[in-house]
This record gives structure tokens, C-alpha cells and sequence, in this order.
């Protein structure tokens, strides 16, 4: 069954700011298990037949986590490191996010992770990212993410097609 749900972002220009909307066929409580789970993180949060792998994880209000993409080769492609500030079942993820391929450290996005229960058993992701500055939120939108983010949701959705 093909579902209707598009991926939403919205960037305004100007702003360091940046959000990404997306609603899942999935209670809400299964939404928010995929995105604080590093298990089942590692099923679906890689695109294009590339892999996720945690370096480290400890996923929890205060903890930390370093994961990267590798592909079919085993190349790693990017690596991210960040603090989790809060996860609050099953309402939102508060954390940090730094790429590290770039030349320079220090340029980390705050994002807040909003799931909201929808009618139905379905549930809104609201992604709010605030970037170091105004050309890091514009690279990060100019990069490709937003293919990337839709083929990681599609991924979701495929994971948990036998929960619908």
C-alpha cells in the first residue's frame, strides 16, 4: 500500500533555521522508538543502500552518540557527533549534531524532535533545527538532504509495513 505521506521542509530564506515535517501510518509510540532506538536506527537511517553504524551510542537525557554512513564498500561517507539533551517518551528528542567532515569544528545544529499523536493511529514528526549560522543552514539545505531525508522516512515506512 502506497502511502500519501509527503515530506515537508520548509526553509525560510535568511533564517538560521530549518523544518522538516513528515506524517507517519504509525502510532505515535513506534515513531518515536525508531528515532531514540539505535537498533532499529541502524535499519533505516541510512539512504541509497548506504549503512548506518554507531560508533557509540548512549541514548538518554545527558547521554551522547557518534554514528556514520558507510557504503556497499564499506567507505564511510559522513560521521556525526552530538549530545542528547533530552528524550522524553513519546513526546520529543532534544540534541546537538555536528558533521565532521568539515575543515572546521563547531558548526552543530540544535534539533528538537516533535511527535504529535494524529487521529487514526498516525502521528506528525516535526524536525526543528537551529543552525550555527545562516550559510550552514543553507549548505545543509543545498546538500542533497532533502532526497536523503525522503528515502529515510520511505525506509520507516517499509520497516514497520506489517504494523499497519
Amino acid at each position: 500500500m502506497e502511502n500519501n505521506n509527503k515530506t515537508q521542509i520548509i526553509a525560510e530564506e535568511g533564517k538560521q533555521e530549518l523544518f522538516i515535517i513528515r506524517e507517519f501510518d504509525l502510532k505515535r509510540e513506534k515513531v518515536f522508538e525508531a528515532f531514540s532506538n539505535p537498533d532499529i536506527l541502524e535499519k533505516f537511517y541510512a539512504p541509497f543502500g548506504n549503512k548506518m553504524v554507531f560508533n557509540h551510542h548512549n541514548y538518554k537525557t545527558g547521554g551522547s552518540y557518534s554514528w556514520c554512513n558507510k557504503n556497499q564498500q564499506g567507505n564511510i561517507l559522513c560521521t556525526f557527533n552530538g549530545a542528547i539533551h533530552e528524550i522524553e517518551p513519546p513526546v520529543r528528542i532534544i540534541h546537538t549534531s555536528e558533521f565532521m567532515e568539515l575543515p572546521e569544528r563547531g558548526h552543530v545544529v540544535l534539533e528538537a524532535m516533535l511527535f504529535e499523536e494524529l487521529p487514526n493511529n498516525r502521528t506528525k514528526l516535526t524536525i526543528h533545527d537551529v543552525c550555527f549560522s545562516v550559510e550552514d543552514r543553507d549548505a545543509m539545505v543545498k546538500s542533497g538532504m532533502e532526497s536523503g531525508l525522503i528515502e529515510i522516512f520511505k525506509q520507516l515506512d517499509n520497516l514497520f509495513k506489517e504494523d499497519l
